[in-house]
């Protein structure tokens, strides 16, 4: 069973995925010449050298890709944390994207382990494109690890070069081939950290999974409310709002409620 922000991040990246999958296909039709801007669209745009200004474009957009999948990787990361805390009530709650990254789950936990090693290329390659002053790199034990299972990560991800990889991440220039093999490790990666968490399947767990995805007041302020309405249901509302916000919820909530 997925846990609840593991629902959200793999809905997202989908998103993510296809919007970057669009993109490529009409950048192919810019390149070829046979995309023309109808004349009912208000911009400019003339591009003199078709290759030159899709190479460029396709460089933005890659980087984009990047930034994105980042920001969905730490909202995973966080909301696992914050349940995480409750659960064990930890109050320590590492600073650092990529420490919170590391702490989702250790190296030999993971299989092959050089899984762990994606989503901090992508976390760091984020930062170094928002932050142009960032040092953000690898250490050298998880530069090596992937580095060490090279044919490993060639035949099970699309004949990726892992050398060319890091390159490309040293000198800001990723490629397709670069960014789809990083986010496709980085869904594997999360998938075998979730396994490791509990279903929201008790009154308990659902209580911690709502705190953890800071909704809880919120939906204690709607059962409050519709107990004062009278409503002999008074989950129902709950749920509705439930299948907007963190929809991998809304079942669970429904059929166990919330601990005292």
């Amino acid at each position: 069973m997925e846990s609840p922000p593991l629902s959200r991040f793999l809905r997202a990246l989908g998103k993510v995925q296809h919007h970057l999958h669009t993109m490529i296909v009409g950048l192919s039709a810019v390149e070829k010449g046979i995309a023309v801007k109808p004349d009912d669209l208000d911009i400019s745009w003339t591009a003199y050298d078709l290759v030159g200004s899709v190479r460029e474009t396709r460089r933005y957009m890659l980087r984009t890709t990047l930034i994105f999948a980042a920001e969905e990787l730490n909202e995973y990361a966080k909301c696992v944390l914050r349940y995480r805390a409750i659960v064990m009530d930890d109050k320590t709650f590492p600073k650092h994207r990529a420490d919170r990254i590391r702490a989702l789950a250790e190296p030999d936990v993971v299989d092959p382990s050089y899984l762990s090693v994606a989503p901090l290329i992508v976390s760091h390659w984020r930062n170094r494109i928002v932050h142009r002053d960032s040092k953000t790199r690898l250490s050298s034990a998880e530069e090596q690890r992937l580095r060490l299972e090279s044919e490993s990560v060639r035949e099970n991800f699309k004949n990726v070069d892992v050398a060319r990889l890091l390159q490309d991440f040293e000198i800001d220039r990723p490629t397709l081939k670069d960014v789809t093999v990083l986010l496709a490790m980085c869904i594997r990666f999360v998938k075998q950290a979730d396994s490791t968490l509990p279903p929201a399947d008790t009154p308990e767990r659902v209580r911690r999974w709502l705190e953890a995805d800071e909704l809880l007041t919120k939906i204690l302020s709607i059962e409050k409310e519709s107990i004062n309405r009278g409503c002999s249901d008074a989950r129902r509302r709950g749920k509705q709002f439930l299948l907007t916000e963190a929809p991998a919820l809304a079942e669970p909530y429904y059929a166990h409620g919330i601990c005292e």
